[in-house]
């Protein structure tokens, strides 16, 4: 029985240990694609014109689909989630460029020292406390909706206030999804899908560093 258990711990700390390495490969492939979206620029937007940014958003959803789709298949996950976290970069890496051009570009490091500091505080009371925070899953849902809908009003309606309570509801929502889930991650009894909880760590760091990003550039009278 102990031998048991203590087989069952490896298998966790493993598993979890997995699911940082990806995370922590993801941020070095969206590094690359954030470096390389002044390129990516020159490159296409000659040839798609207006059209480049819509189709930069249609690859970006087009590759999270695929990740998610494969990510317990080896080696596609692999591909699939280095395409994600590259295109992902490239996306940052054009809001940071606007952001530094609009308020310098400290406000870049800004925006990712706070998604940093608040992974790490969300991870380590999820780690240490080994609370299980599945409750959070309905007010997760109701403030991705909440941001969702208040995005489509925003596309009619250019009011910048709106724009950055979608961005802070942005943020506490996806600050619930790390604590979410890091605990399933701690408890769920499947430990074959690495990928996929990197994926969503991933997106849910990359909607709060965007929206905090909004957050420190708003509109200033």
């Amino acid at each position: 029985m102990n031998y048991s258990a203590s087989t069952a711990i490896q298998d966790r700390v493993s598993f979890v240990r997995s699911v940082y390495a990806w995370l922590m490969g993801g941020f070095v492939v969206a590094g690359v694609g954030a470096i390389s979206a002044p390129f990516a620029a020159a490159l296409l937007f000659p040839l798609l014109g207006r059209f480049f940014i819509l189709a930069l958003i249609l690859v970006f959803y087009g590759t999270f689909f695929w990740a998610n789709a494969v990510s317990r298949r080896k080696p596609q996950n692999r591909f699939a989630y280095a395409a994600f976290t590259f295109v992902a970069g490239i996306l940052a890496g054009f809001a940071s460029i606007a952001a530094a051009t609009q308020s310098g570009p400290g406000i870049v490091l800004a925006a990712l020292g706070m998604t940093a500091a608040d992974f790490l505080v969300l991870s380590l009371v999820a780690l240490v406390s080994k609370k299980d925070f599945g409750f959070l899953g309905g007010f997760i849902t109701t403030g991705l909706v909440i941001a969702l809908v208040g995005s489509l009003i925003g596309i009619f309606l250019h009011v910048e206030l709106l724009h950055l309570m979608i961005s802070a509801v942005i943020v506490i929502a996806c600050s619930a999804k790390i604590l979410y889930d890091t605990s399933l991650m701690l408890r769920n009894g499947d430990t074959g899908d690495a990928a996929g909880f990197a994926l969503s760590l991933f997106v849910s760091l990359l909607n709060i560093f965007l929206s905090i990003l909004r957050l420190l550039g708003g509109r200033r009278d």
